[in-house]
């Protein structure tokens, strides 16, 4: 196990409970794609604590533990990958983080590498494992080479672009959509320490400012920016309705399996009301 994953101080147990995973672990392929599916699932993309007037987000493993896995609640991706990290390093994975450059939203090739997560070595090839995109996010791992497909109810692939960075594309029935360009480079959690401060306090982080929650599931996947809710579903074209005041209080839990305090919950509802 390495020590800068901190495998060794992940409870595996709490963990796989959380998610809802059962049977065995090992350091192969069938267990990775197995915690990725049950991962996304479980566990939604969550900015709320930028909204609680929270003056940081802990990024350290026990913090993060205490959030997503005892508590309930979802997490943005620096906190998903570093609960991912440790799991993995505790079953005996190997593996890099990198960052890549959010698309999806902004068509902005250039703008900041805010998104992180892992490339995972087995048997001499990479896999592309990412739990913490949201709703756009593939649902299991996609084999990390040029022109990777990954075919199922929602389908991705990867390609890469005459400079040199690789491209994950959600593939929908209207066209490819670029989720994010990335390139190998290795990140570190000390790196992860930067890119959450941004998250956190920059005037322009896109999360620091109104409600994002997201949800992969097998069938069906939401976000919620602000008071817009768009669901995904497989085989039905995509949906994009308002929420009023009460819904967008409920969606946390109702829609996104999400746990709140109470304390939160009357911070929230204050939050959304406004001045």
């Amino acid at each position: 196990m390495s020590a800068m994953w901190q495998g060794e101080r992940v409870d595996l147990d709490a963990y796989l409970t959380r998610v809802g995973h059962e049977g065995d672990v090992v350091a192969d392929l069938d267990t990775l794609r197995r915690l990725h599916i049950a991962h996304v699932d479980a566990i939604a993309f969550d900015n709320l604590d930028a909204l609680l007037g929270r003056t940081e987000v802990p990024l350290d493993l026990d913090s993060v533990q205490d959030k997503l896995v005892r508590r309930g609640r979802g997490g943005w991706c620096l906190e998903h990958v570093v609960l991912m990290a440790a799991v993995l390093d505790r079953i005996g994975f190997t593996f890099t983080a990198f960052a890549g450059r959010t698309r999806i939203r902004t068509g902005n090739k250039f703008g900041p590498a805010l998104h992180v997560a892992l490339l995972v070595e087995l048997d001499g090839e990479l896999w592309l494992h990412d739990v913490s995109f949201g709703a756009f996010g593939p649902h299991e791992p996609i084999r990390f080479a040029e022109n990777s497909r990954l075919d199922g109810d929602f389908s991705f692939d990867l390609v890469r672009e005459p400079a040199g960075e690789h491209v994950l594309r959600f593939l929908r029935p209207e066209g490819p959509a670029e989720l994010y360009g990335f390139t190998t480079d290795v990140r570190y959690p000390s790196d992860f320490e930067l890119l959450n401060h941004f998250c956190l306090t920059h005037p322009r982080s896109p999360f620091n400012h109104r409600m994002i929650l997201q949800r992969t599931q097998a069938k069906v996947r939401h976000l919620l920016a602000g008071n817009m809710l768009t669901e995904i579903r497989v085989g039905e074209p995509v949906t994009v309705r308002e929420l009023d005041e009460a819904e967008a209080l409920a969606a946390p839990e109702e829609i996104f399996g999400i746990t709140l305090e109470m304390a939160d919950i009357q911070t929230l509802r204050k939050t959304l009301a406004g001045p």
